[in-house]
């Protein structure tokens, strides 16, 4: 049986909703849709994965690996950008090539 047959998408984006506490208005805003359609995205089993991202990004929540491939989601390997501001003539002193060596051979 296809894992995805037993998956809503409207109620799991409505759960989402609630759990953010953000007011149908402020959501159908943020997804560029009227509110009569927020209400109809609740009670579709499948939708447009254009508009799945736009929802992911509204409600900071990875629908598409999280639901459709969560045994693919590892929460441990997430990437974080790290930027480091330093004067110029401090760069030397620092090493941060040295550094980053250092860390990536941990």
């Amino acid at each position: 049986m296809d894992p995805t047959q037993s998956i809503h998408i409207g109620s799991i984006i409505k759960k989402k909703l609630d759990e953010n506490s953000m007011s149908i208005l402020e959501f159908a805003k943020k997804i560029n849709r009227d509110r009569t359609t927020v209400y109809d995205i609740f009670e579709r089993k499948s939708i447009d994965i254009e508009l799945l991202i736009k929802i992911s990004n509204a409600l900071d929540y990875d629908f598409i690996h999280e639901v459709y491939f969560p045994e693919n989601t590892n929460k441990t390997s997430k990437k974080i950008l790290v930027a480091i501001e330093v004067e110029e003539d401090e760069v030397e002193k620092l090493d941060l090539f040295k550094e980053f060596v250092r860390f990536v051979k941990k």
